[in-house]
């Protein structure tokens, strides 16, 4: 027993007196960007001689997770340990050095003429306080301020001319004064800036060194031969991510959709990432990882309103998600104008698809530098079945939008963003794609058209009165006249509307739809037709009024 102790202490001895310090150069090889993170890949060949050694990795990020940090390679050898490490360098001691000759004379020629200037000052304070007494002295004079008593009025004009005149010159060389001291001040200012500039002078081959803290990951490691090898440590940063964006397009109105999945990767975690390969990733590590739990929930009368209310509040919640869902699907219709198109490197990349998120694998080398600037990398590109139909809503707009009803991207696992839609090439505006509240078909709109006409025409109003009362009824009648001018059939929704009211002295009663489905909530009115080419259609709806015939109606 006591041997093997005796054989362990020795074993550790040699191990300690042969480890060694090595700083290696590494490289930035591949990176893993989260949504709000990324892990850094770094790898290093060394030569290591027998025994323990501490290779010490520099060029780290500030922004280092000390608790991410792993080691690993290939290679005949042990990884011991692996941590991080905050290194302070001092900054250079002071040197005897003495200044050129040529400095040293210049200071001496700054310092005298500082020196001059300061006696110039004097004389001009002094000159300065001598003309302020004898303005003082003309001022106070009490002949000039017509207190003394004279003989004849001639002698009083020529007192005055004199105060006049010698107070003019007294003036004027106080300014003169006044201008020369702001002049001094400069040239004062000009040659105290270049003295401090002589007096720190340093030579200009002289290397400029920043003395900031250096963060390291030192992995040590152990081999009982010299051997070459190769290795890794990785880690995690912070002030790095990517966002989603999107590009659809669509070539013609009989066409699929192509939707180009893009992800904008910025980092400014202070190191630059040089051909490197990336992965892109859709968790978040910086969310928490701990499973939820249910407490109790307890009911009972009165006391517990708040639970007994929480279903309801919960319900009220869902109606008033579905209302924003409404609101932003309404608006993804009526929200895009004109764009343009072109490849992308989308065809290399690979889909890894793991328990808990999703990968993308890009084949492409990228340089990423730290500059917290966008640069974008293409994902995939994808073609989605689409079909076609066109919107009118005769009463705001006389032209047609095109819409594309696009189904199947359920599949292509999106995250939140905005998109780019493109239709024949041309840039038609931006809408906001939202797995979360997206429902299984997705509208696009893709610009107005103008091969389909429509007019809306408001036919004489019918009024009636009755025998008793004053009560008046007024049924108003719309009509809608359409032409296909396209050379083929064409999908059309058509909507429009008839009013509400919240006033029980007024009734709305709708008289004729038109064929049209009506929703007696809203008051809307739609057609789901088709139309051929060339040719015409005509709708008409019609809706009565009545109200007290002495109070006008604000709209009818």
């Amino acid at each position: 027993m006591k041997k093997i102790i005796i054989a362990a202490i020795l074993f550790i001895a040699i191990n300690a007196q042969a480890s060694n310090e090595k700083t290696v150069k590494s490289t930035v090889r591949k990176v893993t960007v989260f949504t709000q993170a990324a892990q850094v890949f770094r790898n290093a060949t060394v030569n290591l001689n027998p025994g323990v050694t501490d290779l010490v990795f520099t060029g780290i990020s500030p922004f280092i997770n000390p608790a991410s940090v792993q080691a690993g390679g290939k290679g005949s050898f042990i990884v011991l340990d692996v941590k991080h490490n905050i290194k302070y360098p001092l900054p250079p001691k002071p040197t005897d050095g003495a200044l050129p000759k040529e400095i040293q004379q210049e200071i001496r020629l700054t310092e005298d003429s500082i020196a001059e200037l300061g006696f110039l000052r004097d004389e001009m304070n002094d000159r300065k306080n001598a003309l302020q007494l004898e303005k003082d002295m003309i001022v106070k004079n009490k002949l000039s301020q017509g207190e003394g008593k004279s003989d004849s009025l001639p002698v009083l004009k020529q007192a005055m001319e004199f105060f006049r005149l010698k107070l003019n010159d007294i003036n004027t060389q106080l300014n003169k004064i006044k201008r020369k001291e702001t002049k001094n001040l400069k040239d004062n200012a000009r040659l105290t800036a270049r003295l401090n500039d002589l007096k720190t002078y340093k030579n200009n081959e002289e290397p400029k060194e920043r003395y900031e803290p250096v963060h390291e990951v030192i992995v040590s490691v152990s081999t009982n031969e010299s051997v070459t090898a190769l290795v890794d440590v990785s880690y995690m940063v912070s002030q790095a991510g990517w966002t989603p964006s999107y590009d659809l397009r669509s070539s013609t109105a009989a066409a699929p959709v192509q939707i180009t999945y893009k992800a904008n990767v910025y980092q400014q975690c202070g190191e630059d990432w040089k051909d490197v390969q990336l992965k892109l990733s859709t968790s978040n590590p910086n969310r928490s990882n701990k499973k939820p739990s249910l407490p109790p929930w307890y009911i009972n009368y009165f006391t517990a309103q708040r639970e007994i209310l929480y279903p309801q509040a919960a319900r009220a919640k869902s109606e008033a998600n579905v209302d924003a869902a409404d609101e932003e699907y309404s608006a993804m219709k009526k929200d895009l104008d004109k764009l343009s198109a072109a490849e992308s490197a989308a065809n290399y990349s690979q889909l890894i698809e793991t328990m808990t998120n999703v990968e993308f694998d890009i084949k492409l080398a990228y340089n990423i530098p730290s500059d917290g600037i966008n640069h974008m990398v293409s994902i995939k590109s994808s073609e989605l079945p689409a079909s076609y139909y066109h919107f009118l809503v005769p009463k705001v707009e006389s032209e047609a939008f095109l819409v594309a009803k696009v189904t199947g991207w359920e599949d292509l696992n999106l995250l939140p963003g905005r998109a780019n839609v493109f239709y024949e090439g041309t840039y038609v505006g931006e809408t906001v794609l939202n797995p979360s509240i997206i429902n299984d078909t997705l509208e696009l709109a893709l610009g107005r058209d103008n091969g389909i006409t429509v007019t809306r025409t408001k036919l004489p109003v019918k009024e009636s009165n009755k025998l008793l009362g004053n009560e008046v009824t007024k049924t108003i009648t719309y009509e809608l006249r359409l032409k296909n001018n396209k050379g083929k059939a064409l999908n059309l929704i058509i909507e429009d509307q008839i009013p509400l009211t919240q006033n029980k002295e007024i009734k709305i009663e709708m008289k004729d739809n038109g064929n049209a489905a009506y929703n007696d909530r809203s008051g809307l009115l739609t057609w789901n037709t088709t139309i051929n080419s060339k040719e015409y259609k005509t709708y008409k709806f019609s809706y009565a009024v009545t109200s007290n015939k002495d109070m006008p109606l604000s709209m009818y």
